[in-house]
């Protein structure tokens, strides 16, 4: 039996550990602006924050009942954006949401996995998603009668697809160190590249580039830029000391930013492979960063949860929360 004195001591020593310890850092795990530059759109776990993108008044918050949500598409006459996300291992799910006021139009269940990344086809009118290795179409009609493709041909999880600005392409990248580039009319296989040395985990064209140019960049601490229609690696930026998880460029195609693990924002020229500036923003890793679509603007978020809205040369806008 244990005496009431006793209770007393034990209460107050664990009371610390469980009312007083530090709430779960909620990282924020996607970034984008609405084409019409209008909101800054930002995924946490469960959540939803849809920010006005000129000042820091506070979001709206949307919940989710996704316990991780990972990549963001929206439509380029801003009013509609999918997610994509579910739980590792058990569920994919895919939701439409009407924006600007972020309610729910309808949602799809694609696979046993968790979706890793979407982009969105606005001339089909289709979604391509991740499921692990594969690529999946998804027609957003749903009276339509196409037939879903399937691209195959990476041996390890997709962890991000894009368009490119045309649409004539689609470029993926792996955890199987491939970046392929794939006919989205068909699905077929076009060319594929090996030259990284461990998983790129991003991708982002160049808007306004002829032919198509790209860049990817992941675990091997490399930014390799391409030409996907053509075949061709342009070149390698090298300057990275830990994994890059993020990349964007900037409204005129005339810089790239990149983040990751150091925490360091780094401005590339697009042109050649010189770092332009760099600043840290973060003290934890950098998740997520997106470029203004009509300013020079940029936007990046943490594993700690912390948004920040930045110009090029450093000088924090605001931070959130």
């Amino acid at each position: 039996m244990i005496r009431p004195g006793l209770s007393l001591l034990l209460a107050l020593i664990f009371l610390p550990l469980t009312q007083g310890a530090p709430p779960i850092p909620a990282p924020v795990t996607a970034l984008a602006f609405t084409p019409d530059a209008s909101l800054l759109v930002a995924a946490r776990p469960r959540t939803l924050l849809l920010f006005p993108s000129i000042e820091p008044l506070p979001p709206k918050s949307i919940p989710i009942d996704l316990p991780k949500i990972t990549c963001l598409a929206i439509h380029p006459d801003s009013s509609r954006l999918w997610i994509g996300g579910g739980i590792p291992g058990e569920s994919g799910v895919i939701v439409e949401l009407a924006l600007p006021g972020g309610t729910e139009i309808r949602r799809w269940t694609r696979s046993s996995d968790l979706i890793q990344a979407v982009a969105l086809h606005p001339g089909q009118q289709s979604l391509i998603h991740s499921t692990a290795d594969q690529l999946q179409s998804l027609a957003l009609d749903p009276d339509s009668a196409s037939t879903p493709l399937t691209f195959n041909g990476h041996s390890g999880r997709v962890l991000g697809i894009a368009f490119a600005p045309d649409t004539s392409l689609l470029v993926s990248v792996a955890a199987d160190r491939a970046v392929k580039v794939w006919s989205p009319r068909n699905a077929s296989l076009l060319r594929s590249f090996g030259h990284h040395t461990e998983a790129p985990q991003v991708i982002a064209f160049q808007p306004g580039a002829t032919p198509p140019t790209c860049a990817t960049a992941g675990d091997d601490r490399t930014l390799r830029i391409w030409q996907p229609g053509i075949g061709r690696m342009v070149r390698i930026v090298r300057h990275h000391h830990g994994s890059i998880l993020a990349l964007a460029y900037a409204h005129d195609g005339q810089s790239l930013y990149s983040a990751g693990t150091e925490g360091i924002v780094r401005r590339i020229d697009s042109t050649s492979d010189q770092v332009l500036h760099s600043w840290p923003a973060s003290s934890d890793w950098l998740l997520s960063l997106a470029t203004d679509p009509r300013s020079p603007r940029l936007a990046t978020g943490d594993a700690t949860g912390t948004i920040s809205l930045w110009i090029p040369d450093g000088t924090a806008l605001w931070h959130w929360p």
